[in-house]
């Protein structure tokens, strides 16, 4: 329930003590309207709108025209989930004051809530322009409400963003616009409002936390580190801040800054499953597979049942040279979600390291064939039919691949195959054009045959690039 204010902090405690007791007696003195408004608000904030709301209706029997009462009543049948209600209410009282803000407000929250977003956007427009800063606000929080059950997230966006620019310090706004941001995808506007906000108040924790998920949604890892640094270094319980810098910082491959900011999270806070799979890929990104793999246990015996924590088990096994364990894991994490072309190449190598080329061909095509688009699996494959099958059965596959999909590391390995089965010239030919077109991807056809490097009439061609 959204309020302009709360008065629960100067109700008194002999005020309480004498309304409950007239209550008890079944007689209710007179009250000023202002002693009702702090009984409703101590109530309210003591989480009991029922008796809140049966307070209102003494208040409003006592002051019949009191606008900030029934504005307050409506409020609470709103909060307590009765918005045909409230919209009764406000519909029948607006002969008190039929151009109110307020009261049009509540008419086009209740409207909001009962899902009709054309009659609840036709009222707001009326009172945009007539509301003072506050009441402005709420009145761009009400469209916000509205555009997120429409799924219009730009214009929730926009709504969301004037309530910022109007009041930098908005609790509400500042914790919804994160998500809108993700929904509507406009992180180089969440960048350029919350840039600003940190202008004009440079410790708003949840600000810079903001710039910080926008960062990161761009790939921007340091910059994203950066933000959600600030945001804990202000607000040292924001516990959320501290996991994405670790985040961030291991897309960096700072897994050591990492792993510091993921054991503070352990000593500052409750550590969860999700915490010890994090310290566990630390460890396993460090080559310390044994390590990692403690972690994995704790977070698996906490009840991480996750397709990528038993992926993670599976790479650390491999680690150490433990297929079966490794092959057992991968397999598990296929069964939990079996649309992976990674974890069947992933299965497919783990099987050729354990030298079952056959089973290692079967998940190899596997792969390509539930991602015929993905580049990177039609290599893989391709790099193992050369070293096991030969370089005809790799030739047939790069031939395959480049129905689905063309990229220049394809046709560098087709020039491997073509050295590896004598057709040397046509490959000579071959190498030139690519060398022409594609400079920066060289490099690939030596990780797949380092010898190349070697190989005068390659070395020649590559001078005169």
């Amino acid at each position: 329930m959204k309020r302009k204010g709360q008065r629960s902090e100067i109700v008194s405690e002999a005020l309480i003590a004498d309304y409950e007791l007239m209550s008890q007696n079944g007689q209710i003195n007179y009250l000023t309207e202002e002693d009702w408004l702090a009984l409703i608000d101590y109530y309210v904030v003591d989480n009991n709108i029922e008796k809140a709301l049966i307070i209102s209706d003494t208040a409003i029997h006592q002051h019949s025209f009191s606008i900030e009462l029934h504005i307050e009543h409506s409020r609470m049948l709103l909060a307590s989930d009765k918005p045909a209600e409230a919209l009764d209410f406000l519909e029948d009282k607006s002969f008190l004051s039929p151009n109110d803000p307020e009261f049009i407000l509540g008419k086009a929250q209740a409207y909001c809530a009962l899902n009709d977003n054309k009659n609840a956007l036709e009222l707001l427009q009326q009172i945009k322009l007539v509301s003072d800063n506050e009441l402005q606000e709420e009145v761009s929080l009400t469209e916000a409400d509205i555009f997120e059950k429409a799924q219009e997230f730009n214009l929730m966006f926009d709504s969301l963003q004037n309530v910022l620019l109007n009041n930098p310090k908005h609790v509400e706004a500042l914790e919804r616009i994160w998500l809108c941001t993700e929904l509507s995808g406009r992180y180089e506007d969440s960048i350029e409002l919350h840039n600003k906000l940190l202008e004009d108040d440079c410790y708003c924790y949840q600000a810079w936390y903001n710039l910080g998920q926008a960062f990161y949604s761009l790939e921007q890892y340091e910059d994203a580190g950066n933000a959600f640094e600030y945001a804990y270094l202000i607000n040292e319980d924001f516990e959320f801040a501290y996991r994405d810098r670790g985040e961030a910082l291991l897309e960096l491959g700072k897994y050591d800054d990492a792993l510091s900011c993921y054991n503070e999270v352990k000593e500052r806070f409750v550590p969860d499953a999700d915490l010890y799979y994090k310290i566990g890929q630390c460890y396993s990104f460090k080559g310390q597979p044994e390590l990692a793999l403690e972690y994995f246990a704790v977070s698996n015996q906490m009840g991480n049942l996750d397709h990528e924590l038993h992926f993670q088990i599976a790479v650390s096994l491999g680690q150490l040279k433990k297929f079966p364990a490794a092959i057992k894991s991968m397999e598990k994490s296929i069964e939990l979600d079996p649309d992976r072309e990674d974890y069947y190449l992933a299965l497919a190598d783990l099987f050729f390291q354990a030298d079952n080329n056959d089973e290692a061909l079967i998940h190899y095509q596997k792969a390509v064939d539930l991602a015929p688009d993905q580049v990177n699996s039609w290599l893989q494959f391709a790099g193992f039919l050369l070293v096991t099958y030969g370089d005809e059965a790799a030739l047939e596959t790069i031939d395959e691949a480049e129905f689905y999909c063309q990229s220049p590391e394809l046709a560098y390995l087709r020039v491997v195959c073509m050295m590896a089965s004598g057709k040397r010239q046509e490959a000579i030919l071959k190498l030139m054009q690519l060398v022409d077109s594609f400079p920066e991807k060289v490099n690939y056809m030596f990780e797949v045959m380092p010898e190349l490097k070697d190989d005068t009439e390659v070395t020649a061609i590559l001078a005169g690039m």
